[in-house]
């Protein structure tokens, strides 16, 4: 496991004051310090009261005390179906860097196998630095796939630790395209730590095909993994969401990481505390 904390993600304790105003109006949350933010998403709206009261809310950090008690360490690989997902657009959300498609075909030519239940991917987003930690320590970013039950709507999210690295990734062009054709549209520099407008959601990259299976074979074909019930990291927080966090990292570019930062600020829920958590004498469980 490879967990990094470059100086990208440093400055995003300087951009946390000021998210308030990256919100979307009709979204009234967001990861500032003010009335809106995380802190008081459970006060926000009453459909959002989970965000507070919720004993299974996610993220987590994953240490001795959540592995003792109810996240477990498992190296059987997930089962997938996986294909090339065609006419994929990225864009920003007004919270993530999000990907997903019109098709309604495509989500059903991505899937993972849970206990015998199987889950469409129906889209995939970026939170930076990570939301997940392991002993202690975010990654620089976090890239979540979710899917969703086609029987009961259920949903199910695979989550791959990202690590900074130099050399830009071929998979992860698209965040330096988004940020560039933002940066245009608005008239201002890329990589400037400047808010995004309220409008940047109507600016979007269309993708030919997004192809996940080299990221999938990278991080051990869904193997080695923390598995956990937990729930959404954003506001409704619903619960009994299947949490799959890969032990295994995957890289992305320096350029590509500030991309994102660029465009999406400070976008991760802090680490809950959990009501499930049980004193354990549990030894470290980390596969490398």
């Amino acid at each position: 496991m490879r967990v990094f904390l470059g100086n990208v993600v440093k400055t995003l304790a300087i951009l946390i004051v000021t998210i308030s105003c990256f919100s979307n109006a009709g979204n009234p949350w967001n990861y500032g310090a003010g009335p809106d933010g995380h802190v008081h998403w459970g006060l926000v709206d009453p459909s959002y009261v989970t965000c507070d009261k919720g004993m299974q809310q996610s993220p987590i950090d994953i240490n001795d005390e959540t592995l003792g008690s109810f996240v477990t360490a498992t190296v059987a690989p997930l089962a997938y179906d996986y294909s090339p997902i065609k006419d994929a657009v990225a864009h920003w959300n007004g919270h993530a860097v999000e990907v997903d498609w019109v098709s309604n075909d495509a989500s059903h030519n991505s899937s993972i196998t849970i206990r015998g239940k199987q889950y469409n991917l129906v889209q995939f987003h970026f939170h930076t630095p990570s939301e997940h930690r392991v002993y202690g320590k975010h990654a620089d970013a976090e890239l979540h796939m979710v899917h969703r039950s086609p029987e009961d709507g259920a949903l199910a999210v695979v989550a791959v630790l990202l690590h900074a690295r130099k050399p830009n990734m071929p998979f992860f062009q698209f965040l330096t395209d988004l940020d560039g054709k933002v940066a245009r549209t608005q008239g201002r520099t890329t990589n400037a730590n400047q808010p995004r407008p309220t409008d940047a959601t109507s600016i979007d990259v269309n993708l030919r095909s997004v192809n996940l299976l080299p990221l999938i074979k990278a991080i051990g074909n869904f193997g080695p993994r923390w598995e956990y019930s937990g729930s959404l990291t954003t506001p409704p927080c619903s619960e009994n969401v299947a949490w799959s966090v890969m032990q295994r990292s995957f890289p992305i570019g320096l350029q590509q990481l500030r991309a994102a930062v660029d465009l999406e600020g400070f976008n991760a829920r802090e680490t809950n505390v959990n009501s499930r958590i049980k004193p354990t004498n549990t030894k470290r469980t980390i596969i490398a």
